[in-house]
């Protein structure tokens, strides 16, 4: 299935407001300090760490064990659910026990439903958490038609359910997350501004409004959901809105049902990073379906970048350059792109983002390299994630010879894959590798247009035969002037190519600030009206964990709209691991869907069921269903909205019982677990979505 692209000509007028200080470079946005017990977030503050315990609140015991394990791992604050009132008088044995224990680290009461719970769990914790989406409102997805008369009651009715909780607060003086989530939207929000990052943002608002009505700032704010590119969105469009009303509350970041292992890992980095690129986020938590400990070196990897620049204005220069993005950053659109045609397949335009890897070794070893590019294209393997693109460096004519060999075995048993030779200012080995490659990599030298010209001509002697030419940084960490600059040289490279009616062709820039300057480097060809495919090039570095930087860097311009083509560089990968990485990247973007998709929570006090164990079990039974999108929620807080992403539901609805959905529509009810894996399997097959393991 070819990804579909947003015409570029259909941009919202929100996009020129101001969600971030700079796009085009690192400068963390401007926000107060709100004090959770002695840890402050926002402000001059690092980039607090949070997670959640997952036993039962009134286990005393196994959560005050959980809360240590938590703070021992780096956790600066914790999170316990309080379902019940029952639950929220509990916190006070657990507090009690911490202290004893002479453990000091904030405890926030996680409330849904409950306004009683809340009440009583201000006396005992740091903060209280509540959703705007269920703590005065329900979620039956009943469609209401609001008059403007009635949607102002509605906003009178929460306040007087709201109001209380504020009022303790400021009382105690505790600090609140108002946490909406994609997930629980109420009706009311929904029938107004649908299911959508606007929707989110009003919730939020809407108790935002009425906490300053009584004086009450000690506010952060969160926008969860389990697709990255709606949670990116409503984030910003978030920020956006606090320039407007000149707010200034910190931003807790998470992606929330990531789901565990690689999966969630990637997705959560792609999720929290692309804000943290954008200065946004002051606190973050990790949320996998794993023991919660394990989420803390991971958000730690992602966070870690950005502990170094508190207090300062900017990873480079201050200041926009003065040029005009395309995107719209509150809404996904692919940038549109001209298609390069390949002998097997097409790049940019409307087709998928393609994946390219390295050569795993020198050219010279041809009978390796050639068993190498076979392994890695899949070649003869049906439906394989594979790479599509391999890159192989030629530094001298004895590599030109060496070429030859290669890409001749590669023809002659049709290996399907593109072959892309990169080269470093030298005119006569291009010239000398154009006949044994599909894709002409080349960095021009000092004459760039003579160069350019020259190798097109030679190009045209061939059908399908790309060019890809690439900036390269002299400084891997260039300032914002020299990243321009670096982004001025490729647009050159690209108007050469159109003046000499020359469309094959494609570009990148090479240095350690990917976001920005590939951003920088989108906006430039659009001034230009050139619409050149981009190809995004992560080089991993030491003491940088590769999959948490490239998902980052790469996942965050993907969300962005950018990028043709994913390139990762890292000799400490194995093939299988580096594709693997490239298309889990990919479908955690949501821009290519290589396997099925499992939406699953972290485990919390609220969970019905043993939620890492029932995620395995239904991973391995329906993991060969590509495409197919299959929720596994632990309890309905979130579980009917955030199914709404996806095909089908797996829900605990009581001690043992489980509801089926499709979609967000509730099939079976209360089916006993020993049953369920079985009945969601027909579920799929009725739906015509199954199809038999090979």
């Amino acid at each position: 299935m070819e990804v579909l692209v947003s015409n570029p000509l259909i941009v919202q007028s929100h996009r020129k407001t101001k969600y971030c200080d700079t796009v085009f470079s690192y400068s963390r946005r401007s926000t107060r300090e709100v004090m959770v017990g002695d840890v402050g977030i926002g402000g001059s503050n690092p980039i607090r760490i949070q997670s959640m315990t997952t036993t039962d609140t009134m286990d005393t015991a196994g959560t005050v064990r959980q809360v240590i394990e938590l703070y021992d791992a780096g956790c600066e604050i914790v999170r316990v659910t309080a379902p019940s009132i029952r639950d929220a008088e509990n916190l006070k044995n657990i507090r009690e026990e911490l202290i004893r224990q002479k453990i000091r680290v904030p405890l926030v009461a996680d409330i849904h439903f409950t306004p009683n719970a809340a009440m009583k769990a201000a006396e005992f914790v740091e903060k209280v958490r509540i959703n705007p989406g269920n703590y005065a409102d329900k979620k039956k997805f009943a469609v209401v038609d609001y008059s403007d008369l009635d949607y102002e009651r509605e906003l009178d009715r929460i306040e007087e359910t709201f109001k209380p909780l504020v009022l303790r607060c400021k009382e105690y003086g505790i600090a609140m997350r108002i946490g909406t989530n994609h997930g629980s939207l109420s009706d009311r929000i929904m029938n107004r501004y649908g299911d959508t990052p606007l929707g989110m943002v009003e919730s939020a608002l809407e108790f935002v409004s009425i906490c300053e009505r009584y004086g009450y700032k000690n506010i952060v704010l969160s926008m969860k959901s389990s697709n990255v590119q709606v949670m990116i969105a409503a984030y910003r469009l978030l920020a956006s809105r606090m320039y407007e009303l000149k707010m200034d509350y910190p931003f807790h970041l998470g992606v929330t049902e990531a789901g565990d292992g690689e999966d969630g890992r990637i997705k959560s980095a792609i999720g929290i990073g692309a804000l943290l690129e954008d200065g946004l986020g002051d606190t973050i938590r990790v949320s996998l379906t794993e023991n919660s400990v394990f989420e803390i070196p991971a958000a730690r990897a992602i966070a870690g970048k950005y502990y170094g620049n508190i207090g300062k204005p900017s990873f480079t220069d201050a200041g926009d350059p003065d040029i005009c993005e395309a995107r719209d950053p509150f809404q996904y659109g692919r940038r549109w792109s001209q298609t390069v045609e390949l002998p097997l397949f097409n790049l940019g335009g409307v087709h998928h983002v393609r994946v390219e890897l390295p050569l795993p070794m020198p050219i010279s070893h041809t009978e390796k390299a050639f068993t190498a590019v076979k392994n890695m294209s899949k070649a003869g393997i049906a439906d394989a994630v594979r790479a599509e693109i391999v890159r192989i460096e030629v530094n001298s004519l004895n590599d030109v010879q060496d070429l030859q060999k290669l890409y001749a075995l590669i023809q002659n048993h049709h290996i399907p894959v593109a072959i892309s030779v990169r080269v470093k200012k030298d005119l006569d080995i291009a010239k000398s590798s154009i006949s044994h490659c599909d894709i002409l990599h080349y960095t021009p030298g000092e004459n760039v247009r003579s160069e350019i010209v020259e190798i097109i001509s030679l190009l045209r002697v061939f059908e399908k035969k790309a060019l890809h030419l690439e900036a390269v940084s002299p400084d891997p960490q260039p300032s914002l002037s020299q990243t321009m600059s670096l982004a001025e040289e490729a647009v050159e490279y690209m108007q050469v190519c159109f003046d000499e009616d020359f469309s094959n062709c494609s570009v990148s820039i090479l240095c350690d600030n990917t976001v920005h300057a590939n951003r920088i480097l989108a906006a430039k060809l659009h001034a230009a009206s050139l619409k050149s495919p981009i190809k995004l090039h992560h080089a991993a570095k030491k003491g940088t964990p590769t999959l948490f930087e490239s998902s980052i860097q790469l996942g965050s311009l993907l969300c962005d709209g950018i990028g043709d083509c994913i390139y990762i560089e890292d000799p400490d990968m194995k093939a299988d691991d580096l594709i693997r990485l490239n298309y889990n990247i990919l479908q955690a973007a949501r821009l290519r869907i290589s396997k099925t998709e499992f939406i699953s929570c972290p485990s919390c006090g609220r969970t019905l069921f043993d939620l890492q164990e029932v995620t395995a079990r239904i991973k391995s039974k329906t993991e060969h269903l590509k495409g197919v999108k299959i929720a596994i929620m632990g309890c309905i807080v979130n579980g009917p909205g955030e199914m709404a992403d996806a095909d089908f539901g797996y829900v605990g609805s009581s001690a043992g019982k489980i509801n089926l959905y499709v979609g967000k529509k509730l099939i079976e009810r209360n089916i006993d677990m020993a049953d369920a894996d079985q009945r969601l399997i027909e579920l799929i097959k009725s739906e015509g979505m199954w199809n038999e393991p090979k």
